[in-house]
């Protein structure tokens, strides 16, 4: 009889309803912990800051102030040469045409200006080449030969030796391969050889053959 009245008693059930609330509630916090503990406990990739196009920039464009801004990337999926957040490029030059959102490598930027990096006398003369493949060897400061030849001469003449590579501008890619190479080389050279230049352009085809340092 004791412990039917017991059972039938208010406080009795009002013990009864608590106790099986605080069951009910540490089985939740049970159930929810491992969840939250892989949260916390998970390790986040490092990210990078490094600069991007604020805008897409054509080739050849001076970069100012509004062409570039920081934002932070997972460190593990930048390109090599990634320029990081505080590197000074105020003034340097575009080599290709860059997207809005892309980042911003070494070689995708040149001192500031071509003139900055010519000598009196000297001027940056631009060499389209037949061989695509040869002007993706090449790269800025590397010393070149410039060839020409004719569908009728047999042998090639040397009509620019030992001039640097100042710029090699890239043509815009949509896909994952990135920019490729158009042809042209941008040469610094004399006044008299970028004549020559430019005439054998007119009537021959122009190649490059690569230097030693």
């Amino acid at each position: 009889m004791l412990m039917s009245w017991l059972a039938l008693s208010p406080r009795w059930l009002s013990a009864r309803r608590l106790a099986a609330a605080l069951l009910a509630a540490a089985a939740l916090v049970l159930a929810v912990a491992p969840t939250n503990a892989v949260t916390l406990t998970a390790t986040e990739e490092p990210q990078t800051s490094v600069l991007v196009a604020t805008h897409d920039l054509a080739a050849g464009l001076t970069i100012g102030p509004d062409d570039l801004r920081p934002t932070d990337r997972t460190t593990a999926q930048l390109p090599d040469g990634a320029l990081v957040t505080g590197i000074d490029v105020a003034g340097r030059v575009v080599t290709g045409s860059v997207r809005r959102g892309e980042i911003i490598t070494d070689r995708r930027l040149l001192g500031p200006g071509l003139s900055a990096s010519l000598g009196t006398g000297v001027v940056a003369s631009p060499v389209r080449l037949v061989d695509l493949e040869v002007a993706a060897l090449l790269r800025p400061g590397d010393r070149v030969d410039i060839l020409a030849a004719t569908q009728e001469a047999s042998t090639a003449t040397v009509i620019a030796a030992g001039v640097v590579v100042l710029a090699i501008p890239l043509a815009e890619s949509d896909d994952s391969r990135g920019a490729e190479p158009l042809g042209l080389v941008v040469v610094a050279v004399d006044r008299d050889t970028a004549a020559r230049l430019a005439a054998a352009a007119a009537s021959s085809i122009l190649t490059a053959t690569l230097l030693p340092p």
